[in-house]
C-alpha cells in the first residue's frame, strides 16, 4: 500500500472511531546523498508514536481542504506522504502549521469580514528558510504573511457590551421598584383612607399590646427614646449630604446630586401625603414619646428607608469591595428595621405607617434613579461625572530603615489601589546613593506624587531634589530622629503616615540652600549644625538607635559634654559679623529637638525666615542652667545662649569640625553659608477631607 494510501486509510478510521494499528517494527529511512533524496530512494520512516502519523495526515488533508489549487497527488510540491516532490522532508506540524496557513482554523471565530492576513518583510522566527536542497512548506498563502490579532478588538467589544448589559439591568431594576412601590403604596393608602376595618383592628391590636410592653421609665423606654433621638430625620438627612459632598468631591457629579435629589424628594413627598390623608397618631394612655404632625407614612421610617438604601446604591456605585458592600448593605437593614420597630414600640405610628414608608421608599429611589440617569454610561465629554484619571506615585525607599520591606510594599500597593492610584513604581536607595538618583528618575517618570521611606537623611535628599518641582511628597517615617515629621505633625504610625501620604492635603514648606567649603550645594528641611552638635550625631551608636530610638543620642551627648569651644563669626544677612565662642551653632528651619525640646521657638517651617543658635556653655556645670532656660522657651539672650533670625546666614569656624546636615555627617569643615528657599517645597500633611 503507498504512503498516500495509508494516511487517507488511517484518516478515514480516526473519522469512525477506529484505532489505527501500530506498526510492528519501524522502518528505516534510506541515508540521503549530497543532502538530497530522490522519489526512488524515499522510504518514509515510520514513527514509534502512531498519533503523530496521524497528526501529520491531518495536517495533509487540512490543507487539501483549505487551500485552493491543491490535489490529492500534491500539485504544489508537496506529496501526500509528507515529502516535497525533491525529496525533502516537510516541515513538522508544530513548526510548520505555527508559522503558516495550517494554523488557521484555531483563529477562525477572530477573523472578521476584511482579510486579516498581513504583510511582513521578513518571515516570523521559526518560518522555513531557503536553504539548499529544502523547499518551503506550503502554507495557502504567499510567503511572509502572517496574521493579524484581532482578540483585543474583540475584548473591547465584549466589554461594551457587558457595559451596555448592566446599564440596561440597573434601568430594569429601577423601573421595577418604582412601578412595584409605587402600586403597593397606592393601595395602602386607598385602605388607610377609607378606613378598611381589619387595617385599622389590626394597627389598633398591634399599638395596645406595646404599650403594656414599653412603660414610661422603662429600660426599653430609654432605649428606644436614644433611637428615636439618633434617628431623628433631619440628621438623617444632613448625613446624606455630608456624604453627597464628598461623593461630588471625588469625581461623581451625578451620582453625588442624585443622593441629595431623591433625599429632597422624599422630604417634600412625605410632607404633601401626611397634610393630605391628615391620620391622627395612635391614641395612647400613658404615652413616652409625644411628637407632632400626622401619623401617615412615618416620616422618621420613610427617611431611614430613603437613606440607608441610598448609601448601599451609592457603595455599590462607587465599586466597592465585597465585604464592604455586605457591610453596608447588612449596616442599612439593620438600620431599618430598627427605626421602624422604634415607631411602633413607642406608639408614635401604627403599623401600616411603617409599612406605607417602606413601600414608598423604593418607588422613590427606582423613579430619582431613572430620572437622574444612574444607568447610563457616563458622558466621555464629561457633562456627567468624569472619569478619575489614575495618578502615578513613585516611592524612593531605604531598604534597610524597614523591618519587613515586603509588607511595607504590599501595604503601599494596596491603599494606592484603594485610592484609584496606579501601582507604585519604586526605587531603592543604595549606601552610594541615599535616593539622588532616584528621585531624579522618579521625577523623570512624571509621578504625580513621591513617597519618601526612611530616615531623615532619605527624607532630606528626596526633597532637596523635589524642590521647585511642584510633586508633592509624603512622607514614611522610619528612621530614628524623624525631626521633620515630629516638627510638622506628620504621623508617625506607619500605616496611618502611608494613608496620609496618599489623602492627605498639600501645604508649602521652606527648604534651606546650604555651601562650605569642600561641600557640594544641597539642601536641608531641619538643621544644620557645626560643632557639638555634630559629633553627638556622628557618634551615637547605631545599634543602640535602631533598640531604643532617639534616646540613644543622650548616650553620645554624655561622652562629649567635654567638646572644647570653637571660636566662630556668625553673619546675619547684611550685617557685621559677630565673634563667639561656642560649644555648638545650629541653623534651624524648625525649632523643635528630640524629646519636644524647643531650642528654637520661634522657628516656623514656612515663615521664609531661618533662625540660628550659638550655645556656649563655659563649663560642665552651666550645661544643666542652659538646659533649664531651653525647657522654659526662655528669650533671654547672653554669652551661653544667643539667638538670631535671618534670611541668609554665613558661619566661619577658625578650625575644621564637624558638621551635619538633617542628622547625617558631613565632612569636616570650617564654614555653612546657608540661605532661605521659601515655600518650594510641597508636602503631604494630615487632613479631614478626602483630596480629590
Amino acid at each position: 500500500m503507498s504512503s498516500k494510501t495509508g494516511a487517507k486509510d488511517r484518516r478515514r478510521r480516526r473519522r469512525r472511531g477506529v484505532k489505527a494499528p501500530v506498526p510492528a517494527a519501524p522502518k528505516a529511512a534510506t541515508p540521503r546523498t549530497n543532502d538530497r533524496q530522490t522519489p526512488e530512494n524515499v522510504t518514509v520512516a515510520d514513527h514509534t508514536d502512531h498519533t503523530d502519523q496521524a497528526d501529520q495526515a491531518d495536517q495533509a488533508d487540512q490543507a487539501d481542504r483549505d487551500e485552493p489549487g491543491r490535489d490529492e497527488t500534491g500539485r504544489d510540491g508537496t506529496g501526500g506522504d509528507g515529502t516535497t516532490q525533491d525529496g525533502t522532508e516537510q516541515l513538522p506540524r508544530n513548526e510548520s502549521a505555527r508559522h503558516t496557513g495550517h494554523a488557521r482554523d484555531d483563529a477562525d471565530d477572530d477573523r472578521g469580514p476584511e482579510d486579516s492576513w498581513t504583510s511582513t518583510a521578513e518571515p516570523g522566527p521559526g518560518a522555513p528558510s531557503a536553504e539548499p536542497g529544502r523547499a518551503p512548506a506550503a502554507t495557502g498563502k504567499p510567503r511572509g504573511y502572517r496574521r493579524r490579532d484581532v482578540r483585543p478588538a474583540k475584548r473591547a467589544a465584549q466589554d461594551a457590551r457587558r457595559r451596555a448589559w448592566r446599564n440596561r439591568a440597573v434601568e430594569r431594576r429601577a423601573m421595577f421598584a418604582t412601578l412595584t412601590g409605587s402600586a403597593g403604596f397606592a393601595v395602602l393608602l386607598v385602605l388607610v383612607a377609607i378606613q378598611w376595618s381589619p387595617l385599622l383592628d389590626m394597627d389598633r391590636s398591634v399599638a395596645t399590646w406595646w404599650t403594656t410592653v414599653v412603660t414610661p421609665g422603662s429600660g426599653l423606654a430609654d432605649f428606644f427614646l436614644v433611637v428615636q433621638a439618633v434617628s431623628q430625620p433631619w440628621v438623617l438627612r444632613a448625613a446624606s449630604v455630608v456624604v453627597a459632598a464628598f461623593v461630588i468631591r471625588a469625581g461623581y457629579r451625578r451620582l453625588g446630586l442624585w443622593l441629595i435629589g431623591a433625599v429632597t424628594v422624599g422630604t417634600l413627598l412625605e410632607w404633601f401625603i401626611k397634610a393630605l390623608v391628615a391620620r391622627p397618631r395612635p391614641p395612647v394612655a400613658r404615652p413616652v414619646s409625644e411628637p407632632l404632625g400626622y401619623s401617615f407614612p412615618s416620616g422618621h421610617a420613610l427617611t431611614s428607608a430613603l437613606v440607608g438604601s441610598a448609601l448601599v446604591i451609592v457603595a455599590f456605585h462607587l465599586g466597592v469591595r465585597t465585604r464592604g458592600k455586605v457591610a453596608a448593605v447588612v449596616a442599612a437593614s439593620g438600620t431599618i428595621m430598627l427605626v421602624g420597630l422604634d415607631r411602633v414600640a413607642l406608639s408614635v405610628h401604627y403599623v401600616s405607617d411603617v409599612l406605607a414608608a417602606w413601600i414608598l421608599a423604593p418607588a422613590l429611589l427606582g423613579a430619582t434613579v431613572l430620572a437622574f440617569g444612574l444607568g447610563r454610561p457616563r458622558d466621555p465629554a464629561g457633562d456627567h461625572e468624569p472619569e478619575r484619571p489614575r495618578r502615578r506615585v513613585a516611592v524612593v525607599l531605604n531598604p534597610s530603615k524597614i523591618d519587613d520591606p515586603t509588607d511595607f510594599r504590599n501595604q503601599v500597593e494596596r491603599t494606592a489601589q484603594r485610592g484609584g492610584w496606579e501601582p507604585p513604581e519604586w526605587f531603592e536607595t543604595t549606601v552610594d546613593d541615599p535616593g539622588h538618583a532616584m528621585t531624579k528618575a522618579a521625577l523623570a517618570a512624571e509621578v504625580d506624587l513621591v513617597i519618601a521611606a526612611g530616615g531623615d537623611g532619605t527624607v532630606r535628599v528626596v526633597c532637596s531634589e523635589l524642590a521647585d518641582s511642584g510633586v508633592p511628597v509624603g512622607i514614611v517615617p522610619a528612621g530614628t530622629g524623624n525631626l521633620l515629621v515630629r516638627n510638622l505633625g506628620l504621623p508617625l504610625d506607619l500605616r496611618e503616615a502611608i494613608e496620609v501620604s496618599f489623602t492627605g492635603s498639600d501645604r508649602r514648606i521652606d527648604l534651606v540652600r546650604v555651601e562650605g567649603d569642600s561641600l557640594e550645594t544641597d539642601r536641608f528641611a531641619v538643621m544644620a549644625g557645626l560643632g557639638l552638635d555634630a559629633a553627638v550625631v556622628g557618634e551615637a551608636p547605631a545599634k543602640l538607635k535602631r533598640r531604643v530610638g532617639w534616646a540613644a543620642y543622650a548616650v553620645s551627648i554624655a561622652r562629649n559634654l567635654s567638646f572644647p569651644a570653637l571660636r566662630v563669626d556668625i553673619a546675619v544677612d547684611d550685617h557685621p559679623p559677630v565673634r563667639r565662642w561656642a560649644r555648638t551653632v545650629l541653623i534651624g528651619n524648625v525649632g523643635t529637638l528630640h524629646g519636644g525640646l524647643e531650642l528654637l521657638p520661634e522657628a516656623e517651617p514656612d515663615d521664609g525666615m531661618l533662625d540660628v543658635v550659638a550655645v556656649a556653655p563655659r563649663r560642665l556645670t552651666e550645661w544643666p542652667h542652659v538646659a533649664w532656660r531651653v525647657i522654659r522657651r526662655s528669650k533671654a539672650q547672653d554669652e551661653r545662649l544667643h539667638t538670631w533670625r535671618g534670611r541668609r546666614v554665613v558661619v566661619t569656624a577658625a578650625e575644621d569640625c564637624p558638621r551635619q546636615l538633617d542628622g547625617d555627617v558631613v565632612d569636616a569643615g570650617r564654614e555653612l553659608r546657608c540661605e532661605i528657599e521659601p515655600g518650594v517645597l510641597v508636602i503631604r500633611m494630615p487632613s479631614t477631607e478626602r483630596r480629590h
